[in-house]
């Protein structure tokens, strides 16, 4: 039978091995997580205008976020990119709602902040598309193997008021 102090030292050592080994995988998950499909916003004031002045960007495809009638967003995306998520929906831009859903955006921006143009990069900071609208951008994924584009923002709609996130109007009541 072994002395205690040797178990005590097999314990220890089995313990110390343990935590390297969970150390090692934290930053490897860490490491795949930096590594990830990212992309980026460059907010930009002719994109801006090229919205407000209703202009049709060629070889784009176009989508709102939410309601056509209680629109957050429009993004329009190369020909090759699509918009992945249930809240998104496909229109034409030629069509009369581009001008609507663009001027509701515009005229009932979301808390009280002021709608923003900008480029949409991909990770290599290549534009693929560009972005309208007053919510902030939470996360951008670009998977450019399938092409697909998945654009997550503060979602108001889960809340009965418009007051923002943080910032102006926290903490000071109704």
């Amino acid at each position: 039978m072994p002395a205690p102090e040797v178990e005590k030292t097999n314990f220890f050592k089995n313990m110390i091995s343990m935590n390297r080994v969970l150390m090692f995988l934290a930053v490897l998950i860490l490491a795949g997580c930096a590594a990830g499909n990212y992309g980026y916003l460059r907010h930009s004031r002719d994109v801006t205008q090229a919205f407000e002045s209703f202009h049709v960007y060629p070889q784009h495809r176009y989508y709102y976020l939410n309601q056509e009638n209680n629109p957050y967003a429009v993004v329009a995306l190369q020909n090759n990119y699509r918009l992945v998520g249930h809240m998104w929906a496909e229109f034409d831009p030629y069509s009369e709602k581009l001008e609507k859903v663009t001027g509701l955006i515009k005229d009932f921006a979301y808390a009280y902040s002021r709608p923003y143009g900008s480029y949409i990069l991909d990770q290599s900071q290549n534009p693929i598309g560009y972005w309208y609208s007053s919510l902030e951008v939470k996360s951008l994924n670009v998977d450019g193997t399938n092409q697909y584009v998945s654009i997550y923002t503060d979602m108001p709609w889960l809340r009965d008021d418009d007051r923002p996130i943080r910032g102006f109007g926290i903490g000071v009541g109704r």
